[in-house]
């Protein structure tokens, strides 16, 4: 008879041990919140079983109610996706310190969010400094951007943009794409590093490559620039502009209905240009709107 698999692994006071959903089931059925823990993983994410999403969060719900910290940090997780309805921020800050005082990074960047934008605690940007270094120092990448927005503010610590941008770009190498997009602005505009266009629009398009619309409209703009690092390219500029507009970035279509009526980096076409401007204006932007008005 084949060995099941031992999917799942609890770390105790004792060391750590592997079990199988089967065990995994009897000691959610027994009340342990770990296995309450587990069995909720299972069914959320379809770990060793069908996915069933809803019994995950009410198995979640047990093991927090059991004082089981990484289930109620994983909820305060998906409630700050959107994903889970059933939590306000009141009890998520208060998830979220309980699983900070566990040394669980989630909960630490968590919780650091909540002290610097002051959600159901008062504002303390020292606070958060340190929660989030905490949670860097475990290899949370988001924990880093954040601390790098602090440095470079200047906020609970001394500014220091060198300091901002090293941090950024570590997230980045870690692959968080709104680090890939900050390091790719502080390389195009000198932040704590010399300007280098070249290496910008690099880290601007591995965050485009993420589907990141603010990198591919920054990347239109720096092509169109140019520098001596990186030559302008018309069509590339249009390029990244046209992908930044489908994305929903007005900047992005007033600049593609630009393009197209000048016929600069695509062959001109004013009627299309004029679709594009008008989209523009509809959406809200005022640029559009007062170049419009001036052609009509």
């Amino acid at each position: 008879m084949p060995e099941k698999n031992k999917d799942f692994v609890f770390e105790t006071d004792n060391g750590s041990f592997d079990a199988d959903l089967d065990e995994v089931k009897r000691m959610a059925k027994e009340g342990d919140p770990d296995g309450l823990y587990a069995l909720g993983m299972a069914n959320l994410f379809g770990i060793g079983i069908e996915q069933n999403v809803d019994n995950g969060f009410e198995l979640l719900e047990e093991a927090s109610k059991g004082g089981n910290p990484d289930a109620m940090t994983l909820l305060v997780k998906m409630f700050m996706s959107g994903d889970y309805k059933k939590m306000d921020r009141k009890r998520a800050v208060e998830y979220s310190k309980i699983g900070a005082e566990a040394g669980i990074s989630d909960a630490q960047l968590f919780l650091g969010i909540a002290y610097m934008d002051g959600v159901e605690v008062e504002k303390d940007y020292k606070k958060a400094a340190e929660l989030f270094r905490k949670s860097a120092k475990q290899g949370n990448s988001e924990a880093r951007n954040s601390l790098a927005f602090l440095y470079q503010e200047g906020l609970g610590v001394e500014k220091d943009l060198s300091k901002a941008f090293k941090l950024h770009k570590n997230a980045a190498s870690a692959g968080n794409i709104n680090a890939q997009y900050q390091t790719g602005v502080c390389y195009e505009s000198g932040m704590g590093v010399k300007s280098d266009f070249k290496k910008a629009a690099e880290w601007y398009e591995k965050a485009a490559g993420n589907n990141d619309v603010f990198a591919m409209e920054r990347l239109g703009i720096i092509y169109n620039v140019g520098s001596a690092e990186l030559p302008k390219d018309p069509e590339l500029s249009f390029k990244w502009f046209t992908e930044a507009a489908l994305g929903g970035m007005l900047g992005a279509m007033y600049f593609v209905g630009m393009y197209y009526i000048d016929g600069f980096g695509v062959e001109k076409d004013e009627e299309e240009g004029m679709k594009w401007l008008r989209l523009a204006a509809s959406s809200g932007s005022g640029e559009a709107r007062d170049l419009l008005s001036k052609i009509e």
